[in-house]
């Protein structure tokens, strides 16, 4: 069992240690200039105008509950990682050293730290860029804004943060929220890809990822009931509540069950495809 872990830690470490030395992590830069653009500044006017601090971890939250950022994420995730795991020509090396299973688990545990790392990277981001405290609590800038300046009530600024969000949970609950379902999200995304990554069809699973994120973005904007089928309105907190009230239009945890049984189906199939994985297609690297 020691080896075995051993061997995980080596192959998923590998593949990591080339994934975030990989020049096209750069978009990571671009993505965080975005980030500040669309979430942090607005907020940060906010609070100027207001004469009150913002919390630090308040951009982020509304980072995964603005429409458009949370279709940005996921898109530059599907880039970060359309590559990995590499199947290149030491890939039956690496698979001779350490055994099909001990790969398997350690390229499942690559994803998961990919996954985990852009995350990480992304509320350090929206962190630093800011400006304010760490309160743990909503500020007066989001959740008494629209009362001190009606005439802006509506806005692009105000759906970042709605109040479906701030008035249903504390600041700390939402951004773990947010953490946890985009966090399954993209490792949906990413279990995806490797699925057909391991069929030799890379270029199909990287645009079936591209339209399931599409369908989830479209059955939003509609707001249907079909939006549930999809991963995106799973991820996005505020969608699960009414703007007052107390009672959900759909608990969270509908959405957490839902993660799990979409990851525990491709999880199943990507154990499947990487027994039956033939190297002789493997690329050339």
């Amino acid at each position: 069992m020691r080896k075995e872990l051993k061997c995980i830690r080596s192959v998923a470490g590998s593949e990591f240690i080339m994934w975030v030395t990989n020049p096209r992590m750069v978009i990571i830069g671009v993505f965080l200039i975005f980030m500040r653009t669309l979430a942090v500044e607005p907020l940060l006017e906010r609070a100027v105008k207001m004469g009150v601090p913002l919390d630090r971890l308040e951009p982020f939250a509304a980072l995964g509950n603005s429409g458009v950022l949370v279709m940005l994420m996921p898109c530059v995730f599907l880039v970060l990682i359309g590559d990995y795991p590499k199947l290149a020509g030491n890939t039956l090396f690496f698979v001779q050293r350490a055994g099909r299973r001990s790969w398997f688990l350690g390229q499942l545990a690559f994803l998961a730290l990919a996954d985990a790392g852009f995350l990480g990277m992304t509320l350090v981001g929206s962190v630093l860029t800011s400006k304010g405290a760490f309160t743990g609590h909503w500020s007066d800038a989001v959740t008494k804004y629209d009362a001190h300046f009606p005439q802006e009530a509506g806005n692009f600024t105000s759906s970042l943060l709605p109040s479906n969000l701030y008035n249903q949970m504390s600041l700390v609950t939402a951004v773990a929220r947010i953490m946890a379902l985009m966090g399954a999200y993209l490792f949906l995304l990413a279990l995806m890809i490797y699925f057909f990554k391991l069929l030799h069809m890379q270029a199909f699973g990287f645009l079936a990822a591209m339209l399931l994120v599409a369908a989830g973005v479209v059955t939003c904007s509609l707001k249907t009931k079909l939006m549930w089928l999809f991963p995106m309105a799973n991820t996005i907190v505020w969608l699960h509540f009414e703007e007052i009230l107390r009672e959900p239009k759909l608990p969270v945890w509908h959405s957490y069950l839902y993660f799990a049984g979409a990851i525990s189906v491709f999880l199943i199939l990507c154990g499947i495809a990487a027994k039956r994985l033939q190297f002789i297609n493997a690329e050339a690297g």
